[in-house]
Formats: C-alpha cells, sequence, structure tokens
C-alpha cells in the first residue's frame, strides 16, 4: 500500500514538472517566433548566437560569486546587445562583425571567471544545452512577466518594426523613430533569450530566432501566415519535445531542436 502511494506520488510530481516545463517553454517560445520574424527578414540570425553567447560571462560571473540569478546574464545580454547596436548605428561596422567579437570575448571572459572556481563543469553543461525539466513553478512569474512585456511590445510597435524590417528610409520619412525602436528591439531580444537559455541552453537558443519563421515562409506566401506557422512549430516543438524526451529519456532541449528541425524538413513538402 505504501509503496502504491509512493509510487502515485511519483507520477503526480513528474506530471507536474512536465505540465510546468511544457507551460514555460511555450511562454517564451511564442514571442521568440515572433521576433523571429524580424530577426529572419532583417538578416540578423546571428544576433542570437552572439547575444546567447554573451549571457555566458554574466552567468559565470554570478556562479562566481554565488548568485544563481538570471540578473547577472540579464545584464550582461542587455548591455552586449546596446554594445553591438551602437557600433552598428554609430561605428560603421557590420552587425556580423560586432557580434562575433562580443561572442569570442564573452565565451572567454566566462571560460576565465569560471576558472577561478571549483567544481562548474556540470553547470556549465547545463547552460549550453539546457535542462527544461529542472524549472520550478517559482520560475513561471518572471516568465509570464517577460511574456506579457515582449507581447506588448510586438503587439504595439509591429506595423513600425514591420515598416524597418522592409525600408528603413521610408520609415523616417513616415515618423518613426527608427533608432529607439532598433534599440528597444535589441533590449526585448536579449530579455527573451536569457529566459529561453535556462530551458534549451546556450547552444541551442539560436533555433526559436530561426526556425519558426523559415518553417513559415516554407508554408506561407503573407507575413501574418509566416508568423501563424512559426507560433504553431514553436508549441508543437515545446510540447512535443517535452514528451518525447520523457518517454524516451532523451535531453530535452536537444530533443526539441530535433523535433523543430523535423518540422522544418517537412514544411518543405507544402513547396513543392
Amino acid at each position: 500500500m505504501e509503496r502504491d502511494a509512493i509510487a502515485a506520488f511519483s507520477v503526480l510530481k513528474m506530471t507536474e514538472i512536465l505540465i510546468n516545463a511544457t507551460l514555460i517553454g511555450i511562454l517564451v517560445a511564442i514571442p521568440l517566433s515572433f521576433l523571429s520574424y524580424f530577426v529572419v527578414m532583417r538578416k540578423m540570425t546571428f544576433a542570437g548566437v552572439g547575444i546567447a553567447h554573451a549571457s555566458f560571462g554574466g552567468i559565470a560571473l554570478g556562479f562566481l560569486l554565488g548568485y544563481e540569478s538570471f540578473i547577472f546574464p540579464l545584464v550582461f545580454c542587455v548591455l552586449s546587445s546596446l554594445f553591438i547596436g551602437f557600433l552598428y548605428k554609430k561605428g560603421g561596422f557590420s552587425e556580423d562583425s560586432v557580434i562575433d567579437v562580443v561572442f569570442v570575448f564573452s565565451m572567454a571572459f566566462g571560460i576565465f571567471i569560471l576558472s577561478l572556481s571549483n567544481g562548474y563543469s556540470g553547470n556549465v553543461l547545463g547552460l549550453l544545452f539546457g535542462d527544461i525539466l529542472s524549472v520550478n513553478k517559482s520560475y513561471i512569474v518572471p516568465v509570464l512577466i517577460v511574456f506579457f512585456l515582449s507581447m506588448l511590445f510586438v503587439s504595439y510597435f509591429f506595423s513600425h518594426l514591420n515598416l524597418i524590417t522592409y525600408n528603413e528610409d521610408l520609415a523616417r520619412i513616415n515618423g518613426v523613430r527608427v533608432d529607439l525602436l532598433y534599440y528597444l528591439f535589441w533590449i526585448v531580444l536579449s530579455i527573451l533569450i536569457v529566459f529561453s537559455i535556462r530551458l534549451i541552453g546556450i547552444v541551442l537558443v539560436n533555433a526559436f530566432l530561426v526556425l519558426p519563421t523559415l518553417i513559415g515562409l516554407n508554408v506561407s506566401k503573407n507575413f501574418k501566415g509566416v508568423i501563424g506557422v512559426g507560433i504553431l512549430s514553436s508549441i508543437v516543438s515545446v510540447a512535443g519535445g517535452v514528451a518525447i524526451s520523457y518517454y524516451v529519456n532523451t535531453p530535452t532541449g536537444a530533443t526539441i531542436v530535433l523535433l523543430f528541425f523535423a518540422l522544418w524538413m517537412l514544411s518543405f513538402l507544402f513547396k513543392i
């Protein structure tokens, strides 16, 4: 009887973990899918890689100081994104070149900082590839706040962002504050990436900034359809990836991305 009670409790606990992971994953994936459209259409796909790796320096510093908070990586990512945007807008450098410099510096800085402490290898593995099943209820509230703020930003400035994406000069003529929106876009993107790292890791996070729109472009011919298909594919990838990883006992972050990739390959059937 006691053994049955323990087994039932274990099942309930695991069900709760899976539901929390799926819910939080979807809350992060939806706004990322929206931003994915602008990232891909503006040819900023390397941006996710650069910002995600910029967080590594902040995570390492927090780990050394004994604070496992998202504040350190968030500050690092926001400052890095503003630095990238500033040098692109004012310094005459290409975005890719600046992102590459930030990428290299952040990884080197993170490794240097972590080398000053002991016993960090397991934590680094989790940071690089994610551990969505370790996310608990305390993570839901900040993710909900980020979700609503990012969706508010996208919905309010969508037409302006869309105009900037296709014709920046025309946007200026129409009174759009292009530079301000550019920096705000980087900040929102940085915040979303920081919260995604806990779920699928630094290495895999860029999938959510590229694949939704690539799938949508294969399936739909208008921007609303592209974004809609991208959001749907993100939700399916998160929910399906969590379920598959549980039953097959595979790394959840990697499983989500592999399912995402499979949906992308399947989407080519719509182009035939």
